[in-house]
């Protein structure tokens, strides 16, 4: 294996990092600084970056129900719940599509740096459901209005999205944008205020019956179609 995607796959940087972490002499094998891109990394090879003796991990896909009170990181000093008292993993991983702490449902946790990418790159047309509980109903004119694209802020406008209205002021809405509780500001835009918001589906991933606070691996269906994105 190419020691930049040896270095990729033990989760410490991108590929294209890797290159330059060797390019800038900064990745010893077996004791001597090696600048060669080309290098094949053997097994027995000992591969140390930063004094830190590298590993391949296996990857990991799961999917998580957020609990409501929890924020989506993996590390928080000043925040006593986040997604450590959840997930029982000792190691470094990403979650694909944060959550606001005062919302809850389907989040997807790896160490496969480059599928958390792919998800939240905004070029990734990749649908988000929520279903969300509301105060109020908006009129057919802001129901009409709410599918078009919203100035949330002079940086921060959305793209069209789909709203369909359940029944007792609670809609089904989908996004594919990601901008800082997106959907409670839409609906503010409106003077509608959102009282309980979950997520329940990215992309061809479900939450189904996941309860409250518990993970799951993905399937293996599930695993192709984030690798093909």
């Amino acid at each position: 294996m190419r020691i930049n995607k040896f270095i990729a796959k033990s989760g410490i940087s991108s590929r294209r990092k890797a290159e330059e972490l060797v390019k800038n002499g900064q990745v010893y094998i077996n004791g001597k600084v090696v600048e060669d891109l080309s290098y094949m990394v053997k097994d027995n090879d000992e591969v140390v970056v930063n004094r830190k003796i590298l590993e391949i991990k296996d990857k990991f896909y799961l999917k998580l129900n957020k609990p409501i009170g929890y924020i989506s990181s993996n590390f928080d000093p000043y925040n006593k719940k986040d997604l450590n008292d959840l997930i029982d993993i000792d190691e470094r991983f990403f979650c694909a599509g944060r959550l606001d702490k005062d919302s809850h449902g389907l989040m997807l946790i790896t160490n496969d740096g480059a599928i958390t990418n792919k998800l939240i790159h905004p070029s990734k047309v990749i649908d988000k459901i929520y279903i969300v509980k509301v105060n109020k109903k908006l009129s057919e004119t802001e129901l009409s209005s709410f599918k078009n694209p919203i100035k949330l802020s002079s940086k921060e406008i959305t793209s069209k999205s789909d709203i369909e209205y359940l029944s007792d002021n609670t809609y089904k809405v989908v996004i594919h944008q990601g901008f800082n509780r997106q959907i409670r500001r839409m609906f503010a835009y409106f003077g509608v205020k959102v009282l309980d918001l979950k997520r329940i589906k990215i992309g061809k991933i479900k939450l189904g019956n996941l309860k409250s606070g518990d993970y799951a691996k993905l399937s293996n269906e599930e695993i192709n179609y984030l690798r093909c994105l």
